[in-house]
């Protein structure tokens, strides 16, 4: 795959050379043992142990450090340490925000097989993220991470269809939105829910879009405080 450099896409889907030992920073304060920083320093610890380091250096909130540990792992081939190093440069977590090391990392981990990068790449390349816009390229590959069951990918597929001018198509985006659902995607849910609601590339069937709120709010979802506010408005209309 190719090795180029990477708006409102990031926006709408809240969408993780050599090394130089010397510029680790790592503190001592996160729980680690001397021991355990000792084989780090020495490139002695495996894949599984870096990978674990590195999650503990998240959760105690120090991006950098997790992000320099993810940068050994990802220099050993690993691809979703490869995936993570691209959605750290494409954030700015820990590292100054690049969408060209982005693209770079998202592209190694892609050639490796993860259905995610090519999901992210498929961003890229939707929201001209360092690269011209290419809106074609950027639903062939989301379409084929769809393919591999990726349902963010298929989430990503339903916005562009629903946003996008130059490709908007209601009944496509309720598809791919659909299909998201189905492989559980909350994010689906909730947009094919308002969909329903509102009679967009479907048939209007409001008691649909009320029995998926519902569940939305009772499984507690990271959708569930919008779920309440439709229903809400439901139920102020049907008054």
């Amino acid at each position: 795959m190719m090795k180029k450099q990477l708006k409102y896409i990031a926006l709408v889907f809240g969408v993780l050379s050599g090394f130089a030992q010397a510029n680790l920073g790592l503190p001592i304060s996160v729980g680690n043992t001397v021991q355990e920083m000792d084989k780090l320093l020495r490139n002695q610890l495996t894949n599984g142990q870096l990978r674990e380091l590195a999650q503990r250096f998240l959760q105690a909130g120090d991006l950098r450090t997790a992000f320099n540990t993810m940068h050994i792992l990802a220099l050993k081939d690993d691809r979703r340490a490869q995936l993570d190093l691209g959605r750290f440069y494409f954030r700015g977590d820990g590292v100054a925000q690049d969408y060209g090391k982005a693209y770079w990392w998202f592209s190694e981990a892609a050639e490796k097989g993860s259905a995610m990068a090519l999901t992210n790449l498929g961003i890229l390349y939707a929201g001209g993220y360092g690269i011209k816009k290419n809106l074609p390229h950027a639903i062939s590959l989301l379409e084929k991470a769809a393919s591999a069951n990726d349902s963010h990918a298929m989430l990503v597929l339903g916005m562009l269809y629903y946003n996008e001018d130059k490709i908007k198509s209601l009944s496509k985006a309720f598809r791919w939105l659909e299909k998201g659902a189905k492989r559980g995607n909350e994010e689906a849910i909730f947009r094919l829910a308002l969909m329903y609601e509102r009679g967009e590339g479907t048939k209007r069937n409001r008691p649909m879009a009320i029995s998926i709120y519902k569940d939305l709010i009772a499984q507690k979802s990271r959708f569930s405080e919008e779920a309440k506010e439709r229903l809400e408005m439901l139920s102020d209309n049907y008054n």
